[in-house]
């Protein structure tokens, strides 16, 4: 079966009690592209091919399969690195700093995320810049800036 359009994500669901659930565990990479093979917690194998540019797959993505009937991705926690930058000055360094080696990351409460790298870790500790490695689940795919649409 192919699936070509998100329902909703199961965080928007109310009744989501009422379906019978299949998941399918995901990397977070794989949450940026367009088209995936996946295969259910029930061993069904399905195909996604999002049709519309502006949709976008997370952790939660529920497509519909039949009345009642839904499944659900669901991301794999990731081995990353976070950072909580001191000040505005040591973001700003940091921020330049992770550019320059050309990771895609996440910026939200002042923290920065990124996916473990030991090249990452060697800098960090070099710059004796205080950071933790974690397991964590991400919601999104982590993704390099793209000026073209003002994000």
């Amino acid at each position: 079966m192919i699936l070509t359009k998100v329902f909703a994500n199961v965080d928007e669901i109310n009744d989501l009690e009422l379906y019978h659930i299949e998941t399918c565990l995901v990397k977070s990479d794989d949450l940026t592209k367009r088209i995936l093979r996946v295969t259910s917690d029930h061993g069904n194998d399905y195909g996604i091919r999002l049709e519309d540019d502006s949709e976008g797959l997370e952790n939660g993505s529920a497509f519909k399969i039949g009345p009642k009937r839904l499944v659900v991705l669901s991301v794999l926690p990731d081995e990353v690195i976070k950072i909580v930058p001191e000040d505005i000055d040591d973001m700003g360094v940091l921020a330049h700093l992770l550019g320059n080696l050309h990771k895609p990351v996440q910026v939200e409460n002042g923290q920065i995320t990124l996916l473990f790298d030991p090249v990452v870790v060697k800098t960090l500790d070099q710059r004796q810049t205080k950071y933790t490695v974690e397991k964590a689940q991400l919601t999104e795919p982590l993704r390099y800036v793209d000026l073209t649409n003002g994000k």
